[in-house]
């Protein structure tokens, strides 16, 4: 009803102007539809050869900019070895001198990447959950991209997998899990004391439970379904990203920290340093995991 009013309006407007009643009214979306739009008219220009064509020139072009930006800016570095590179005196004396101090870590090695380089490390999480994502992105099977093929060869090697004799390894599997996994754990929260840490402890955990779902397959699924992957892997990075912006905003303004460092060499000490092993070595057990399904099964 208000269209048929509005059309009505329109053309008693065109008849006041003196327009021919004959004449077709347009509507202002009609106008704008029929404007040439930019983009339209390059893809009308260019044919698909043609355009393939401009797309590599574009991609080498960026190549080149983004490389020449990369290499301007190692011009601008501190030469290495030299005498003036603070890395050979100020910045490793002050990590040797007042790491145990300011952060409370016997593991001088958890202090320089947890810590006083924690952005860098904050990268590389973002790195492995983009690694991640993009993995399931691409391999992930749904019911969008799943054909009755492939759901009839899920079916047949699931069957295969029922009937193998896995005895011996299952038998193996059950002895070793707990020894696996309590060693992960114990890199894992021991990594502001001794060798180990996030990375290490998580790449142990990542490759018992590859271990596992080689042993019992889809059993795997009762503790490490695709819902508590994702939470797993966002709560952890979320952590991590909060922690560290606590850490960056106290340090920077000389802020006193309401999370001491303890007393060094004891299990709980380094203020934050344990937290954030535990949230990388989930974040990067998480990522092992994910990988190894989705390379061969397309699913958590």
């Amino acid at each position: 009803m208000t269209k048929n009013i509005k059309e009505r309006w329109r053309q008693f407007a065109a008849w006041v102007n003196g327009a021919d009643s004959d004449t077709p009214v347009v509507t202002p979306e009609e106008k704008r539809a029929a404007r040439p739009h930019p983009l339209r008219f390059l893809h009308g220009m260019l044919s698909e050869k043609n355009e393939m064509r401009v797309y590599h020139i574009f991609s080498v072009v960026m190549c080149l900019v983004f490389t020449g930006t990369l290499l301007l800016t190692v011009l601008y570095l501190p030469t290495f070895g030299g005498a003036g590179n603070p890395t050979e005196n100020e910045v490793m004396e002050r990590y040797v001198e007042k790491g145990i101090e300011e952060v409370g870590a016997t593991n001088l090695i958890s202090n320089i990447i947890l810590v006083y380089r924690g952005f860098d490390t904050f990268g590389e999480s973002c790195v492995l959950f983009l690694a991640a994502t993009c993995v399931m992105i691409l391999l992930r099977k749904d019911e969008k991209n799943t054909t009755a093929y492939d759901l009839a060869e899920r079916a047949e090697d699931a069957e295969i997998e029922s009937e193998e004799n896995t005895t011996v390894l299952r038998s193996v599997v059950r002895m070793l899990m707990p020894v696996i996994l309590l060693f992960g754990v114990y890199v894992l929260l021991n990594g502001h004391l001794s060798p180990g840490g996030g990375f290490s402890g998580g790449a142990i955990l990542g490759a018992g439970l590859i271990l596992f779902e080689n042993a019992f397959g889809e059993k795997v699924r009762r503790f490490m379904s695709e819902h508590v992957y994702h939470f797993i892997k966002v709560a952890a990075l979320y952590f991590y990203g909060f922690t560290m912006i606590y850490v960056f905003f106290t340090g920077a303004n000389g802020l006193h920290s309401i999370i001491g460092t303890g007393i060094p060499g004891m299990i709980f000490s380094a203020g934050v340093i344990m937290p954030i092993n535990v949230a990388v070595g989930l974040e990067v057990a998480c990522t092992m995991y994910a990988f190894y399904a989705f390379f061969s099964k397309g699913e958590l």
